[in-house]
């Protein structure tokens, strides 16, 4: 199906009720009279089925959620169990976690070349936060025989790019972003083509307490809903904002850019170039000027919100530059958007 028509029809078949409008579950245990029905709120919960049923469809594969974004990555890297992990510009949450358990003689971080049958391959495309791209075919094809494949599809979406499809093992989101949609619901998602890899995922997920809460679940499902509309929106709006910039700024970092040195690989494995747009000051305090003279995009971290964010990355993020600011595009008329920018970025 469509995407438009699986986020509104892709959970029919596991809705538990003639409700049109999901309702919350917020029961921790539940009747054992019928003994073909769900038992405890840890391995079971119909939201939670029905929100799978719809990121499975999208990515063509089969879904597991989570309470957050990072639950999800340290899951799947702990399930993969490598002896050596190949990283390259990502989430600082996701280099954080991988650097702190190499430190404790979890595995190695070597280069891709270096990697291993077993070993874990982790790619992030477009990255956090200066958007990368990574041509995730290629990657996949120039790996040694048995390394593991994941990638993080966060800032594209599954309505943008279908990892996939271009030959990895694993997916992950962090749902509380673009998915859920409006800053108001932790979560993230791994899906993956092999039911059996899925199903031992689940397990360790049952065993580990790793379940979003019923609200955020929720939450979830009804921003899933409107995921491609809101996609399509911001994704026009950001590219006009990026275009602006390219003529404002020293350095401004958009997949569909011309300038943009991953542009041929973005156009070809992405259908549109994504909600966030990040742009470079010359200095700390150059970025630090133009954050405080912003009136419609707020300062805060996070991304994939109706509302438009604006971020000095180095605040929180130790290895971006200095003079980085990190835009999320929200669903704002973006001849505003960009007069609240030209009223704070100095001209050329």
């Amino acid at each position: 199906m469509d995407p438009f028509t699986t986020v509104i029809h892709g959970d029919s078949g596991v809705s538990d009720g003639a409700d049109i409008a999901p309702p919350i579950h917020p029961s921790t245990t539940f009747d054992r009279s019928d003994q073909a029905g769900m038992v405890y709120r840890r391995p079971h919960q119909s939201t939670q089925h029905r929100l799978e049923a719809i990121l499975g469809d999208l990515e063509g594969g089969h879904a597991l959620v989570y309470p957050s974004g990072l639950s999800a990555i340290a899951s799947l890297i702990r399930h993969v169990n490598p002896k050596r992990i190949a990283i390259d510009d990502a989430y600082h949450g996701t280099l954080g976690f991988i650097d702190q358990e190499a430190a404790r003689g979890a595995w190695q971080v070597v280069k891709p070349e270096e990697l291993e049958a077993g070993d874990l391959l982790w790619l992030e495309t477009p990255s956090n936060p200066k958007l990368l791209i990574t041509d995730i075919a290629a990657a996949v094809e120039a790996a040694p025989a048995g390394v593991v494949v994941a990638a993080d599809g966060t800032f594209a979406t599954p309505i943008l790019q279908k990892p996939l499809s271009l030959g990895v093992d694993y997916v992950v989101h962090s749902t509380t972003k673009a998915i859920a949609g409006h800053s108001d619901a932790l979560g993230g998602v791994i899906v993956s083509a092999d039911p059996a890899a899925c199903e031992e995922l689940a397990q360790r997920r049952t065993l580990d307490g790793a379940v979003g809460g019923s609200l955020d679940l929720w939450l979830t499902l009804r921003g899933i809903r409107t995921l491609p509309l809101r996609i399509d929106r911001a994704s026009t709006t950001a590219y006009e904002i990026a275009d602006w910039l390219a003529s404002r700024v020293p350095v401004t970092h958009y997949p569909f850019l011309d300038s943009h040195p991953g542009v041929d690989v973005a156009r070809r494995q992405m259908t549109a170039g994504g909600t966030i747009v990040s742009f470079e000051m010359g200095s700390y305090d150059d970025a630090a000027r133009v954050l405080a003279g912003l009136r419609l995009f707020r300062h805060a971290t996070s991304l994939g919100g109706v509302e438009s964010l604006a971020e000095h990355r180095r605040l929180v993020n130790p290895n971006a530059p200095e003079g980085l600011i990190r835009l999320s595009i929200g669903l704002e008329a973006p001849a505003d958007l960009i007069g609240d920018l030209e009223q704070t970025v100095p001209s050329p």
